[in-house]
């Protein structure tokens, strides 16, 4: 199908642009890949037209946080805590993966993003194990055909990574900028996955802090890694160094003290949550409240599919829910989270957050197209009373009809566009089975 210029017609519109607001009928119309306009009626009679009756038209997703690698993992510690995912997760599985794993999990990873109306996500990589590993992903990345920032991270061999670390950032981080991403023009651009104090030592912290500011990139930082991280003032020590660079990203937070907060607020930092797995590996409370508290929108992310599912509406609820009891029996003044609030998260702050909003996250003529349609034609969002409300409380996966990325269309009808489905779930599989072997785990078991 050629989109260079679409019309999508007739569709209950939510635009996340506060200009443009919500539509109950509306057209968003493509051009050369940019949406060109959003209004009530849109005439372009040169235009391909998608009938979008009974349909959502909305921003894509954006996933903030995802460690995209894991994908043939997926679901193997669901009971697993931040301790226990260090040992069962990236002890016994990430230093056996080959470059093949590694391409296997990417692709299906990022795919099935895709096919549940993600069409950003920040990878942050830390599998960095040879540059083969690192180019595996790049490719698969590539192939998958959606938005992403590849967030160059480190490998992940063993504990001397991990743990007050002394080992610097890989420096194949500078060919990896130069060979993979000399422009920052492309669907797929870079940033990078630092450790920080949490992680690593302070001396081994400025100098890879040195280093992305050498290459130009933005920084994506695990902090206030529950009660792992509190020790570590990482925020406290990142300001002490003068590290805090405005636009770097800050994940978790959920340890962090307020006036750490503060800090992040002051110096144009961005935060992420991931709530689903904060609250279930142990990370603590979700910071949503604290975070909107100290002035600070975050991103929403998944961060591990082996211990959470791969969809940002689940992640929307597990926000949503969380905040509201919090609202009800925290600290005077926690604020409650609304609706509207959180498919921000899932849209135009996590494109806020890693620097991508001028392309992504709302439907605002000038953008990238980047746009999901939702089937609002089945029993659960029928009839279609507030369509935010319905988005962040009912939609699923299975609800999402097309995904179009920069005006290409990459899935229709309730399929992915192009995608050999037999071979990524074969390979998905394939490298399941050896990893699982030299875990020594076996399939089925918790």
């Amino acid at each position: 199908m050629n989109l260079r210029r679409v019309l999508i017609k007739g569709g209950t519109v939510i635009s996340v642009d506060p200009e443009i607001g919500d539509l109950p009928k509306g057209d968003v119309l493509f051009e050369g890949g940019k949406i060109a306009e959003v209004a009530p009626d849109v005439k372009a009679p040169d235009a391909e037209v998608i009938d979008a009756t009974d349909k959502i038209v909305m921003p894509g997703l954006v996933d903030a946080h995802r460690h995209v690698w894991q994908g043939a993992i997926k679901g193997v510690a669901p009971d697993t805590d931040l301790n226990d995912y260090f040992m069962g997760v990236l002890a016994a599985f990430a230093p056996t993966y080959e470059p093949e794993d590694v391409y296997a999990g990417e692709l299906i990873g990022a795919l099935e993003a895709l096919d549940a109306g993600v069409t950003t996500l920040v990878d942050w990589s830390h599998i960095q194990n040879t540059p083969e590993h690192t180019d595996e992903a790049i490719r698969a990345l590539r192939q998958a055909g959606g938005r992403a920032v590849f967030a160059y991270g480190f490998a992940n061999t063993g504990p001397e990574w991990f743990y007050e670390s002394t080992l610097d950032h890989p420096s194949d981080a500078r060919r990896v900028r130069s060979e993979h991403f000399s422009s920052d023009d492309g669907l797929v651009t870079m940033a990078m996955a630092l450790r920080g104090p949490e992680l690593s030592s302070m001396e081994v912290t400025e100098r890879d802090w040195a280093l992305a500011r050498e290459l130009g990139l933005r920084v994506t930082v695990h902090v206030g890694n529950g009660a792992f991280g509190v020790p570590y003032r990482a925020i406290e020590k990142l300001n002490e160094a003068k590290l805090m660079d405005p636009g770097t990203q800050y994940v978790h937070n959920t340890s962090l003290t307020d006036e750490a907060l503060g800090l992040v607020r002051e110096s144009g930092g961005t935060a992420v949550v991931t709530p689903a797995v904060e609250m279930q590996m142990g990370f603590g409370v979700p910071a949503t409240g604290r975070l909107l508290r100290a002035g600070l929108r975050p991103g929403l992310g998944i961060d591990v599919v082996t211990s959470t599912g791969s969809d940002l509406f689940t992640q929307m609820r597990a926000a949503l829910q969380a905040q509201r009891v919090l609202a009800l029996t925290g600290d005077e003044g926690t604020p409650a989270a609304t609706i509207r609030d959180v498919l921000g998260f899932a849209t135009i702050e996590g494109a806020r957050s890693i620097g991508v909003d001028a392309q992504t996250g709302s439907l605002t003529p000038g953008k990238e197209a980047d746009v999901v349609l939702l089937r609002a034609d089945a029993l659960g969002l029928t009839p279609l009373n507030n369509p935010v409300g319905a988005v962040v409380l009912a939609a699923h996966p299975g609800l999402v009809d097309s995904v179009f990325v920069a005006g290409r269309v990459l899935k229709r009808d309730g399929a992915l566009v192009g995608v050999d489905a037999e071979r990524v779930r074969r390979l998905a599989t394939e490298s399941r089975d050896r990893l699982f072997e030299k875990a020594g785990v076996k399939v089925g078991t918790d």
